[in-house]
């Protein structure tokens, strides 16, 4: 049977999440969930979403009760599952506007876990962005499923150096991409990059004919040429003589 990934983007409205820099953290996180589950799908992973719009799991008005349900509910969808993974996406926030950086929240950590935040980190790595390591939170209840678990902490809201780069179409592209690439390790699948469209060469134009076999025959319609006394027969063989130098790559002289 095929592998079963539960992608969960945190939160849903009344709650948002985190907010700043222009963004809220339930609607960025739902904008990453389905660019990885374009790459998962892509490798033939079946994808279940724990919410599937912008709104919560809850229908009470109360923000507390709603957020105690909502977490609730995607604990049951997720273990009435026979799941191989299951990825939780958020945003971070701090007080101060200068914390920075990306983290993976486990429950425990192991071989899976590590497999994932290792093809994130060589994506952070790759455009400087800080790596804070993977971290035990055995307190989080969204951790508390039976299939293993990651909430990956998507750098910080409240910077506005990270909330840019989460605006940025292909940045958030090619980190879902690093995040796919981390979950198939974790699920035992072997990655393919996208094949990226190669630009076509310009076509070399054929020779149709050898140069020293095109100079002697225009050596014989030179001879013509000079031998004619007529200007439109001497026209017809500058013609003719321009043909054969096209037929082996060369310029015309005749116009």
């Amino acid at each position: 049977m095929g592998k079963v990934v539960i992608i969960d983007p945190g939160h849903g409205l009344p709650d948002p999440g985190a907010v700043g820099n222009g963004l809220q953290e339930h609607e960025r996180a739902f904008a990453l969930a389905k660019l990885v589950r374009d790459v998962l799908t892509r490798h033939g992973v079946t994808v279940l979403f724990t919410r599937n719009n912008d709104r919560s799991l809850s229908s009470a008005s109360n923000l507390k009760t709603n957020k105690n349900e909502d977490l609730s509910a995607r604990q049951r969808f997720s273990n009435s599952k026979a799941t191989d993974f299951f990825l939780s996406l958020h945003m971070n926030a701090a007080d101060n506007p200068s914390t920075n950086g990306y983290e993976t929240l486990c429950y425990s950590q192991n071989g899976q876990i590590e497999a994932l935040h290792a093809s994130i980190q060589a994506f952070l790595q790759k455009h400087g962005l800080k790596d804070r390591g993977i971290k035990i939170r055995t307190n989080l209840a969204v951790l508390k499923v039976k299939a293993k678990a990651a909430l990956l902490e998507c750098f910080f809201i409240t910077n506005p150096k990270e909330a840019a780069l989460m605006k940025d179409a292909a940045f958030l592209l090619e980190f879902a991409e690093a995040i796919g690439q981390g979950v198939l390790k974790a699920i035992g699948i072997a990655y393919v990059p996208v094949k990226k469209p190669t630009t076509p060469q310009p076509k070399e134009e054929k020779k149709l004919m050898e140069t020293e076999d095109a100079n002697k025959i225009i050596r014989i319609l030179q001879d013509r040429w000079n031998a004619s006394t007529c200007q439109d027969e001497k026209k017809e063989v500058g013609r003719l003589a321009d043909e054969v130098r096209v037929a082996a790559g060369m310029k015309k002289v005749n116009g």
